[in-house]
């Protein structure tokens, strides 16, 4: 492997053209470019910022379709592949693409690939958050297992969290409800819904996508959720069992100290997530990305020194691309420290630990 891992972004729309600007700013990484087959204003911001267009599919329609609405297309992602001059495709290409993308070009070319949490568990066959299991993906690419997928926005901020609390204390049961926004802000034209909330069949799909990542560390792990009409953060409420007695303030010190967790104060101003939507624009990071996850400290509560129940925010939009960028350090094996490949990952990113 070269001494910088040549990665291609295949689909730029809200997580792709995210995740090319975070490989972009990595100094073992190099952007090849990007590849989709639309040709509108999303793909034309791709070559305003210089990288270069491939087109998703091969036939010629398309490449002339991308290059008479003005976008320079370099060539194909197959044709890039068949090169070998790619080591790692992140797909990000909507649900379920990325499976038919394994099937008629992943496989047939070896290369190592980074999926999304919109493909299922099966089509890596190895789910992955950065703190809970960065030493499992490293060792599976190690011995030639060629994909990972970046669980989903809500099942980052669940692992994330949870682990807090199973990695010091254990956890025999929780709980997880979730209200889901109703779509992606640039999709507010095509779908989402009003005035109303809509409740998932029960048990929602986050627990089990969790224990893909954590497999038996919570043995009790259930799930439900509604959608609601808003467009911008998911919010989540836990209601978890510990093993070992603890304190609020022992809770408390254990999410100050996770990674990509931060703690925010109602008694502060933040009273849900229309503060959250503005603080992140403060913090001038680009898009107003959050990254990490925000816990309410006022709220959390203890309850006998064994059942925590604590509330947080989900940046449906963001809190994923820092795991894109360890979960391709892993799978090649770039980097052997989880610790290292987080640190660096949230240093060239901004990620705040600390929000005000």
């Amino acid at each position: 492997m070269r001494s910088k891992v040549r990665v291609l972004v295949n689909g730029y729309g809200v997580i792709g053209k995210r995740v090319a600007d975070a490989v972009s700013l990595q100094d073992d990484m190099a952007l090849v470019g990007v590849a989709d087959v639309v040709a509108d204003w999303r793909v034309r911001m791709a070559r305003v910022k210089g990288y270069d267009v491939y087109s998703s599919v091969s036939d010629r329609e398309t490449v002339e379709r991308m290059e008479e609405a003005g976008i320079e297309v370099s060539g194909t992602l197959e044709g890039l592949l068949r090169s070998g001059g790619v080591d790692v495709v992140v797909d990000c290409a909507p649900g379920g693409l990325g499976a038919k993308n394994k099937e008629a070009l992943y496989d047939k070319y070896g290369v190592k690939v980074v999926f999304e949490g919109g493909e299922k568990h099966e089509t890596a066959g190895l789910s992955f958050v950065c703190q809970c299991n960065y030493d499992e993906a490293l060792k599976m690419g190690e011995e030639g297992h060629n994909y990972v997928r970046v669980v989903s926005c809500n099942t980052t901020a669940a692992c994330r969290v949870l682990h807090a609390l199973y990695g010091r204390f254990g956890v025999e049961k929780a709980r997880m409800f979730l209200v889901r926004r109703a779509t992606d802000p640039v999709k507010t034209d095509k779908s989402g819904i009003m005035n109303t909330v809509v409740p998932a069949p029960m048990p929602s799909h986050h627990a089990p996508d969790v224990k893909t990542v954590i497999h038996d560390a919570i043995p009790d792990l259930y799930s439900v959720a509604v959608k609601g009409s808003h467009t911008m953060f998911h919010f989540h409420f836990y209601d978890v069992i510990l093993r070992e007695r603890a304190s609020r303030e022992d809770v408390v010190e254990a999410l100050r100290e996770e990674p990509r967790v931060s703690l925010v104060r109602v008694k502060d101003g933040v009273f849900g997530l229309g503060s959250l939507i503005e603080l992140s624009r403060d913090l001038g990071l680009p898009r107003g990305d959050l990254y990490t996850i925000p816990v309410w400290e006022d709220m959390l509560t203890v309850i006998g020194e064994r059942e925590v129940m604590l509330a947080l925010a989900c940046p449906n939009e963001n809190d994923v691309i820092p795991e894109n960028v360890d979960a391709i350090r892993a799978i090649t094996g770039i980097e052997k420290d989880w610790r290292r490949s987080l640190e660096k990952t949230d240093s060239t990113l901004k990620v705040p630990k600390v929000l005000y």
